[in-house]
């Protein structure tokens, strides 16, 4: 049940003064932090416009179905917003897959931008409208964001596009060079995805993933996941971001390259991305290479 994706779409990048949509399409935000977050773009001269003035708690979520979808859809019908990026992740943007018109994201092309429980949003976008959207900070983490990951984000804004990004020397599984799409997010969030109709097509891709929170075993199961419904044996490069607040211990990682033998692809761990500060902004749908013996990503625009 997989995606055709449409013909790629490069979203029109921003200038000093333009207007950032800032929708709420899953959990609730702290005020405290993104007011913390509206202080960071404002301050690299961007304006920014929330969406709905007063958000109304739905048991965990950042209001009703109806409400969170309308809110993103008209982010992308308003001339005057130029980019989106989500306040919060958390848990929610999954239940509105369905009531988005992706006719609409694609014939209103914006920056979007997110993480976490936006995984889903970024696939969907990339699958069924062709839009390129980018993988990185939501608001309410933009204040505790490494320096690196700011200005990256800061940079793309304004038509920065990465160029190569250097993995860490100790990070390297397998061997080996492929290039690809790339695809990926949070890894709990892409595997509810196969089976569904926003399932993206893994064929060819290079696959990054990151999680937070879960347990080596959870982890593992995951994996295991990807690996029996052939999603490891489609893509060409596998790219390991944070996957855990704690250090992940060696017997852990012992335990996860089971899931890999018998791949011939490059495995790399080390991404710098995921829920801690150093979190990347990488575009969803870009052409890349990945050198697994250098240790390199480069995009091929």
């Amino acid at each position: 049940m997989q995606s055709r994706t449409p013909k790629l779409i490069i979203p029109p990048f921003l200038e000093p003064g333009d207007t950032i949509g800032i929708p709420a399409p899953a959990s609730l935000y702290d005020q405290g932090l993104l007011e913390k977050g509206v202080q960071v773009l404002e301050g690299w001269g961007f304006k920014t416009r929330p969406g709905r003035s007063r958000i109304r708690k739905k048991r965990f979520l950042a209001g009703s179905d109806p409400e969170r979808a309308a809110e993103l859809a008209e982010m992308f019908l308003d001339p005057e917003i130029r980019a989106v990026i989500c306040a919060r992740g958390g848990y929610g943007a999954l239940r509105i897959l369905e009531r988005l018109d992706y006719r609409v994201i694609r014939k209103n092309p914006k920056l979007f931008i997110g993480f976490s429980d936006i995984t889903v949003l970024l696939t969907a976008f990339w699958g069924k409208a062709g839009l390129m959207t980018f993988h990185g900070p939501v608001v309410t983490t933009l204040a505790r964001s490494g320096p690196v990951s700011r200005e990256h984000l800061r940079s793309l804004l304004l038509g920065g596009l990465p160029e190569t990004i250097l993995l860490p020397p100790a990070g390297k599984i397998s061997g080996g060079r492929a290039d690809g799409v790339l695809l990926g997010g949070n890894l709990t969030l892409l595997t509810h995805l196969i089976g569904t109709p926003f399932e993206p097509s893994w064929k060819g891709a290079i696959l990054f993933v990151e999680d937070q929170g879960e347990a080596p075993y959870r982890l593992d199961r995951l994996l295991v996941h990807l690996r029996l419904s052939g999603v490891l044996e489609r893509i060409s490069g596998l790219l390991l971001g944070q996957l855990s607040e704690d250090k992940t211990a060696k017997s852990d990682w012992e335990l996860f390259r089971e899931n890999f033998n018998g791949l011939n692809i490059p495995i790399w761990r080390g991404l710098p991305i995921g829920h801690g500060r150093e979190n990347l902004t990488l575009p969803i749908g870009a052409p890349v290479e990945l050198d697994g013996e250098q240790g390199r990503l480069t995009f091929l625009w």
